[in-house]
């Protein structure tokens, strides 16, 4: 377990305000990654801000750590870190307390893929983004994964990760990806961050996820809350909004302050709706559909809904020397690029971390759960064995929708056909990794058994529109018929980013205020930190490349097969001539389009005292329209004096007579093989035994074992119709 950190030094809180009657500027609604910029930027710009945040403030030392699930782990169990929310069709997990979900995300900082601003839903690119996001990357001082501290090296799940992308070929598609997590050499010393607070290294715990008690994550409440704060911010923690009510000039916000039981409520001219894609969502529903403070909301309201392709794969390994919890909860990212039914699927895997006390924890819940004599297995198999999670998130179709219940909580209608072929593919991530890296691997039980998603990046509920009758919000945030209505958060993200979210988030919130600012008195305003940003490198969009590239190269999946031919070539007499040839199809649907049908050959080639071993490379056309030959082989290589070899040859297409021996007969002729003027000839035959081991060659490339069956039999039945139509 982490050792704790003495409490960084925090500004004090106004639990209690000193004059109701005033207005302030804004009320911000939240204080995770939209509340925190839009709290930090108006202070910035002289607004008056108030920040009401449902949960409380952490310490360093604050974070649960016990075995008890009720000592503080659930907001429905002592307003604890985590709001575990069955919403029906799908379980969320959130995080509530000063800082929102910063607390106990993976520290991951990525941007979406180009692509992913081509939806329609989208009303700005990449490009217009960027900036923002270099901002925000800034304003939490990312950068990727250090060596380990103690060991010197990178932790072992790197290792591992990166291994495993090279052996199934796609080593492009995996990254280390940006952390707002501070290294150090020395993860006990303490350092000031840009704003003033103390914190100290990253210990490589692996606990990020479950608060940190060093204070070594670049949280929002060491960042842009503390900024907010600096600014005159004012902060009220146990504060729950539960009505917004507009007024002549602004709203009246309403909370349940939960230290006393007692309501509270202030007026300002500006409301900033930051609670989370849930939260939101659900506290504006309640002020349209039950309170009708909010009666002229967007009929569209909840719709858009995405559990950004959540999906949560688990590898049990048996224990040995490596520590593979070591680490930050997510040290790589492998982006995923396959086809699945036809059409191109691109997904992301992150390796993560499972905190020990988050074992223990839920450990004892299930051995609390079991019958006595089975508690003694359960818990020495939990001793045996090291268990790591895989963490993925997709493009789903970002179509469900969040209504109110009959207790006016949130439930989401949620279409899983819809995503079908996205989480077909993710479910096949498991058995890749467990190929190659052994153990067992198993889904989260919530899907394999209940086929419930879970999310812990739930997104929209607020499409955007040119008035309220197409969405509920315009490019920036601002509701329709709400003048000074603004939402910041996950709601306004109007599709399935593909990625951690939280960049995301924090660059259309900086745009979003920004905005706000220039259009309510101060035209020219910017964020200070403008001048000091720096572009940080996206490493992920190197992945995203590679990999589409690599789908394309590959579209329709591959195979390959390997052909021994043997015979005479006349070199100035008969030398004994020997092809071991290895044939690979990259792509079949480039196979097939090509009139030519070509496949890749590399191999070797042994002519008896002129070349011995030497590498051969070229192609094979496989039946090329509208000639009358099967095949086609032009090859290239070296003599032993360097000189080069151009070999060249076909096989003759069968007939109804006679198929075997054209189909296992190659003329051909080798350009200087005696001296650059000279063309030998002869003929390689291959044997019932070299067409046996051919056939037991045949192997289809391809993510799947199902999908490589499926390549295999199409390369069978091409052949066989090719075969039978040449010889008519």
């Amino acid at each position: 377990m982490c050792q704790s950190a003495s409490p960084a030094p925090r500004t004090a809180e106004a639990q209690h305000l000193s004059d109701d009657a005033v207005v302030v500027d804004a009320i911000v609604i939240g204080s995770g990654f939209g509340g925190a910029v839009a709290a930090a930027r108006l202070a910035q710009a002289g607004r008056s801000v108030l920040v009401l945040e449902r949960g409380r403030r952490y310490a360093a030392a604050d974070f649960p750590r016990s075995e008890n699930l009720s000592d503080g782990w659930l907001w429905q169990s002592g307003r604890g870190i985590y709001d575990i929310r069955w919403m029906g069709r799908m379980l969320s997990v959130q995080a509530a307390g000063w800082g929102g979900g910063s607390l106990v995300y993976a520290n991951v900082f990525a941007r979406p893929a180009g692509e992913v601003f081509a939806d329609s839903r989208w009303t700005e690119d990449r490009a217009t983004l960027d900036p923002y996001y270099d901002l925000a990357a800034h304003m939490l001082a990312v950068s990727p994964v250090t060596a380990d501290p103690v060991t010197g090296e990178v932790p072992g799940r790197v290792a591992a990760l990166e291994g495993l992308a090279a052996r199934i070929g796609r080593p492009g598609g995996t990254i280390r990806p940006n952390l707002a997590v501070t290294f150090t050499d020395d993860p006990d010393a303490t350092v000031t961050n840009r704003y003033g607070i103390a914190q100290r290294g990253c210990s490589f715990c692996g606990e990020c996820v479950i608060g940190c008690t060093r204070g070594a994550k670049n949280t929002l409440d060491l960042t842009y809350l503390a900024l907010a704060e600096q600014h005159g911010a004012r902060a009220v923690t146990g504060a729950e909004v539960d009505r917004i009510e507009p007024l002549d000039d602004g709203y009246l916000v309403s909370w349940i302050d939960h230290a006393s039981g007692r309501s509270r409520q202030r007026r300002a001219r500006m409301v900033v709706v930051a609670a989370g894609a849930v939260g939101t969502t659900e506290l504006l529903l309640r002020q349209r559909d039950v309170h009708g403070t909010l009666p002229e909301l967007s009929p569209r309201l909840g719709e858009g809904f995405s559990g950004n392709g959540d999906a949560l794969t688990f590898l049990d390994r048996p224990r040995r020397d490596r520590d593979e919890q070591r680490g930050p909860t997510i040290t790589t990212t492998t982006v995923l690029d396959v086809e699945e039914d036809g059409a191109p699927v691109w997904f992301q895997v992150q390796d993560g971390a499972i905190p020990e006390p988050l074992t223990a924890l839920l450990s004892n819940v299930v051995r609390d759960a079991l019958p006595g004599p089975r508690r003694v297995t359960h818990r020495a198999g939990r001793r045996r064995r090291d268990t790591i999670a895989l963490l993925l998130m997709g493009r789903d179709s970002a179509t469900g929708r969040l209504t109110l219940d009959g207790d006016h909580e949130a439930e989401v209608a949620w279409d899983a056909r819809a995503n079908r072929r996205l989480t077909r593919a993710q479910a096949r991530v498991g058995r890749v990794v467990r190929r190659h890296l052994g153990g067992r691997a198993y889904a989260s039980p919530t899907w394999s058994v209940l086929r419930t998603p879970v999310t812990v990046h739930p997104l929209g509920g607020a499409p955007r529109g040119g008035a309220a009758r197409d969405g509920v919000i315009d490019r920036y945030g601002n509701v329709h018929g709400y003048p000074g209505l603004i939402i910041t958060d996950g709601t306004a993200v109007p599709a399935a980013t593909g990625s951690n979210p939280s960049a995301t988030i924090l660059a259309l919130a900086e745009r979003s205020i920004e905005h706000a600012i220039r259009t309510t008195g101060t035209p020219e305003w910017r964020a200070p930190e403008w001048d000091d940003v720096r572009p940080t490198p996206a490493t992920e969009d190197e992945a995203f490349a590679a990999m589409s590239a690599l789908r394309n190269r590959h579209a329709g999946d591959g195979l390959r097969f390997r052909e021994r031919l043997s015979g005479t070539v006349e070199i100035d007499g008969r030398a004994r001539t020997t092809l071991h040839l290895t044939a690979e199809i990259s792509s079949w649907d480039h196979f097939r389009a090509s009139s030519r049908h070509p496949i890749a050959i590399t191999g070797r080639l042994d002519i008896e005292g002129v070349a011995t071993g030497r590498r051969v490379e070229g192609r094979l056309e496989l039946f090329p329209d509208g000639e009358d030959i099967a095949m086609r082989y032009v090859l290239d290589s070296r003599a032993d004096d360097g000189s080069p070899l151009r070999i060249v040859g076909h096989k003759a297409a069968p007939t109804l007579r006679d198929a075997w021996r054209p189909l296992t007969t190659l003329h051909l002729d080798i350009h200087g093989a005696a001296g650059s003027a000279r063309t030998s000839s002869g003929t390689l035959r291959m044997s019932v035994g070299d067409v046996l081991r051919l056939l037991r060659s045949l192997e289809g490339v391809a993510f799947t074992g199902r999908r490589r069956m499926r390549v295999t039999r199409r390369f069978a039945a091409f052949f066989a119709r090719r075969a039978v139509a040449s010889s008519r």
